[in-house]
């Protein structure tokens, strides 16, 4: 496989110091409200495909009964992720798995979807691979987040947030150095009744569809406890998540 547009992303990033460019800590914070809840549906022993799984935050979060070692596949299209995991690990697209039909007890794909070329061919591949009866757990971005916002109390915030940005972009030093993004590199939300949609059509049942990851669209500003400490106390995750979760049974 050819490098990908991910790796030139990716080698930018020290993701032990910065995983995927944010602090430490509020990375976990973040891949809490999503892999905390795909965890919750993992309720019996059996083999997970972790589908685009970077350096295998998600084994993290996994019940205790599962072998990690021996049940836990991470799967990613980015030579430079699969790195950093110590799990195990292939390289692999979404849209093409290397894997026979029927073959996992549970299929994740979480913060995955918004990144790939072809978003139905990723949900079917998902399909084809899954064992009759199995979980499929999907997270990702939806469209409308920010809309959202707009029309909520939290709207002021979000005007102050933009005032404070233009600020310290006049501060900052000329050194400064940001992340370039790659051509090829794709960041696509997804409307939740379409991907719903989608997912019926495909010969899934959907079990529950609801929002998740109550972070707010404050920029990095948003990385502070203070702003942590808020979303947990004030923004509804099922009303304002940043992320639509979708359980599907084969």
């Amino acid at each position: 496989m050819m490098m990908s547009p991910y790796d030139e992303l990716y080698k930018q990033i020290d993701m032990f110091k910065k995983p995927f460019g944010y602090q430490p800590d509020y990375f976990v914070w973040r891949a809490s409200k999503t892999k905390g809840e795909i965890a919750k549906f993992i309720r019996r022993d059996g083999l997970i495909l972790d589908v685009g799984g970077g350096f295998g935050v998600m084994a993290q979060f996994l019940p205790r009964f599962i072998n990690r070692d021996e049940n836990y596949l991470n799967l990613d299209i980015s030579r430079v992720m699969l790195k950093y995991c110590s799990y195990q690990k292939i390289l692999g697209a979404a849209e093409n798995l290397p894997f026979r039909n029927n073959s996992f007890d549970y299929v994740i794909c979480s913060e995955v979807l918004e990144h790939v070329r072809d978003k139905q061919r990723t949900l079917s591949e998902a399909y084809r691979v899954l064992k009759p009866q199995g979980l499929f757990l999907l997270t990702t971005p939806r469209t409308g987040w920010i809309r959202d916002f707009k029309k909520s109390p939290f709207c002021i915030f979000l005007i102050l947030e933009y005032i404070m940005n233009l600020i310290k972009s006049k501060l900052r030093r000329k050194d400064y150095v940001k992340t370039r993004i790659p051509y090829g590199v794709i960041d696509k939300p997804s409307d939740e009744e379409w991907l719903r949609r989608i997912c019926q059509n495909l010969g899934f049942r959907i079990l529950v569809q609801y929002r998740v990851d109550n972070h707010v669209p404050w920029g990095k500003s948003g990385e502070s406890r203070f702003w942590r400490r808020f979303s947990d106390l004030f923004v509804n995750p099922r009303k304002f998540g940043h992320c639509t979760f979708i359980v599907c049974k084969k």
